[in-house]
């Protein structure tokens, strides 16, 4: 049966006991770890002082700790980010040792005028070169710890498509390098991709999904909806993960700014149906 994992983002602003405990009331696997309202995960060192506690409720409450996010991967372009890639590689370190949970992540590679991150659309070769030059750095010493790194394709960085984040993922060919398909987000840069698809051409490459549901409007979108609802269709979607063989968590991110727990509770029920309905 798949693993139904809910992201701690879904009850951003909550005590992590509490969280935790609507995680399992609701009927979810496992946890992502987010920012809580008394967890801090800004720095290796507050990773490290969290996990402990974090990994012992969770423990009790008979639910997985399968990713934790930390701030971005950072990509240099003459070396003058080396002290953020230390910080990322020490939380390899920590991760290796509080049981190798997924390391959810971006990539950020600020544009060269210094306003804002490089995005897709204005990439130029010598950008997704950089980027290769630190994932060669970093995937070594991922495999080393056993952690997987996932990228998640996100608006506003530089694998906000399918197509430009399965490029960096595939160039650099490691098992630990991967990116988290999330549909919405790959559908609200490219309102013509074809979702369905996109399973298919990343196969192996697909190391962890995140799930919400959103809405395209003639200015913009709204993602204040259940899975069930918007303009991705979760049924063809699981249809294509199982038939190009992924077995990660199926992760919930994000469910508008209403009641989180009345939203989070249904989109429990209608993934358990479905998955059920697949036997997946």
């Amino acid at each position: 049966m798949a693993k139904l994992c809910l992201v701690g983002y879904t009850f951003r602003g909550y005590a992590m006991a509490k969280a935790i405990e609507r995680a399992k009331a609701l009927g979810y696997d496992g946890m992502e770890l987010r920012d809580f309202a008394d967890m801090d995960l800004s720095s290796p060192e507050a990773i490290e002082g969290a996990l402990p506690p974090a990994v012992h409720l969770l423990g009790d409450a008979g639910l997985s700790l399968d990713a934790i996010w930390y701030a971005s991967l950072p990509v240099s372009r003459d070396g003058e980010r080396q002290v953020e890639l230390r910080a990322f590689k020490q939380v390899l370190a920590v991760l290796a040792e509080a049981g190798r949970p997924i390391l959810h992540t971006r990539l950020s590679l600020r544009r060269r005028d210094g306003r804002g991150q490089v995005v897709s659309a204005g990439a130029y070769e010598d950008d997704y070169e950089a980027v290769q030059t630190t994932l060669r750095d970093i995937a070594p010493l991922a495999e080393r710890h056993g952690v997987r790194i996932a990228l998640e394709a996100h608006m506003g960085y530089i694998h906000d498509t399918a197509a430009s984040l399965l490029r960096i993922v595939s160039e650099c060919d490691s098992p630990c390098v991967t990116g988290t398909l999330d549909f919405a987000n790959i559908l609200i840069t490219n309102p013509g991709e074809c979702l369905s698809d996109v399973p298919r051409r990343f196969g192996r490459h697909a190391g962890y999904t995140h799930l919400k549901n959103v809405k395209l409007l003639p200015h913009g979108y709204d993602w204040n909806l259940p899975l069930r609802y918007g303009d991705v269709n979760y049924r063809a979607l699981l249809h294509a993960l199982q038939a190009c063989g992924y077995d990660g968590p199926l992760a919930v991110e994000y469910v508008g700014t209403g009641d989180a727990e009345n939203i989070a509770a249904d989109d429990v029920r209608y993934l358990r149906a479905l998955c059920e309905e697949m036997g997946m």
